[in-house]
């Protein structure tokens, strides 16, 4: 599952700049500079948070299996 695209789906987010600053809480360059490995485990555990303290916990559970089953090389 490829984190960003969900939140875009879902409407949260209108660029990789925007998620990368609002949702990760990392500089806006963060998700064109992570590429294919996507987020790493701990920027996902602070997306997780972030969406735990909004109280959408639905999305939250999608991040927390993302988390769980991260690729290794996608880890740091």
């Amino acid at each position: 599952m490829d984190i960003y695209h969900l939140f875009q789906r879902c409407g949260l987010t209108d660029s990789q700049r925007h998620f990368s600053s609002a949702w990760l809480n990392k500089a806006e360059n963060y998700t064109s500079l992570r590429g294919a490995r996507g987020p790493s485990s701990d920027a996902l555990i602070e997306l997780f948070q972030n969406l735990v303290r909004e109280g959408r916990l639905m999305l939250a559970a999608r991040v927390a299996w993302a988390v769980l089953w991260l690729k290794p090389e996608a880890r740091r």
